[in-house]
């Protein structure tokens, strides 16, 4: 079975497979109606969801019609969520979400509204990014190791930080936790600039963020970076180690995978017409040239790939789920 850095890295050739649906000269697909289509964040304001507002000028130009950016938050994303599922199946309402909306919160919150294989049809993966650990400098730790220490001499006193409960951010922490023996207070956030910011103000003491995301407040000595996920260090953070190098198993597939959908039942035509576009935006260019410069891994593969992807991920956040023990009531 292909692994998920090998389906993140599959070639954009595989993405301009038969049966497109027929577009008109002008980028206009046959059934799409020509409205302003509305791509709805189920999270606050910020992180690295906005990127998607760099599309939003070629995908008009390529389709003649406007692509706005909506955030939705609430219910760890679930409000946002079935905004669309709920929405016509027309493609004038797309899902923009991460892994933590679509995969993980549903695994977590018990009664959870989300269904991902039910509700919606995967377009793209946009890009795929790692978890960054990163700490308050007051703490005065410098390794994962003195974190460890410093919390078990703490019980219980330390503040981490996530964008929501079920969240990736959330789920990597509580494995964390679970490995190394510590304890803190859980304190979610609806985002994840306001964590970030929150551990470089000292409300919080540690969180996960991203390379990318934190690299301002990381370059300003805001907060200091630790370890980060992935088989190798980031491009953005070359100096911090991995949790592979500092002796922690089970993190080299802990992404974060932002990707679009739309209700289930959109037409076929529209969903690969997307997805092309989209792989031909993330594998030439000024975008792709953007996301790699700031660590992240461009997505080049097919909707039906970006679908095996969400079942990969079901059953690989699951299992940690169940390792965790993490279990919340809606």
């Amino acid at each position: 079975m292909p692994t998920r850095r090998d389906v993140i890295g599959a070639m954009a050739g595989a993405a301009a497979a038969p049966g497109l649906g027929q577009a008109h000269a002008q980028g206009r697909v046959d059934g799409w109606p020509a409205r302003t289509v509305r791509v709805i964040s189920p999270t606050a304001t910020g992180g690295p969801g906005q990127l998607f507002r760099m599309y939003a000028d070629p995908l008009k130009e390529t389709f003649g019609q406007s692509f706005v950016l909506e955030n939705m938050p609430g219910g760890s994303g679930s409000v946002g969520c079935m905004a669309v599922a709920r929405s016509a199946p027309d493609g004038d309402t797309l899902l923009l979400a991460s892994n933590s909306n679509i995969i993980l919160a549903p695994l977590v919150i018990s009664g959870s509204p989300v269904n991902v294989k039910r509700d919606f049809v995967p377009i793209a993966l946009m890009f795929a990014f790692p978890f960054l650990l990163v700490v308050n400098p007051t703490l005065g730790v410098k390794s994962l190791k003195e974190l460890v220490d410093y919390a078990k001499a703490r019980p219980g006193e330390l503040n981490w930080g996530s964008p929501g409960v079920g969240t990736g951010g959330h789920l990597v922490t509580e494995l964390l936790l679970k490995q190394t023996g510590i304890k803190g207070q859980h304190v979610p956030y609806p985002g994840t600039t306001q964590q970030l910011l929150a551990t470089a103000a000292g409300t919080l003491q540690f969180t996960f963020d991203t390379p990318g995301n934190s690299k301002g407040v990381r370059d300003a000595g805001k907060v200091i970076a630790l370890a980060v996920t992935g088989p190798k260090r980031s491009v953005a953070a070359p100096e911090v180690p991995t949790f592979r190098e500092l002796g922690y198993d089970g993190y080299d597939d802990l992404r974060v995978a932002i990707g679009v959908l739309a209700a289930a039942g959109t037409p076929t035509g529209i969903v690969q017409a997307l997805n092309r576009e989209i792989v031909k935006l993330n594998t030439t260019g000024a975008i792709r040239d953007r996301l790699v410069g700031a660590s992240y891994e461009p997505g080049a593969i097919t909707s039906e790939q970006y679908g095996a992807l969400i079942d990969r991920e079901l059953k690989q956040w699951g299992t940690i789920v169940k390792e965790t023990g993490v279990q919340v009531k809606s």
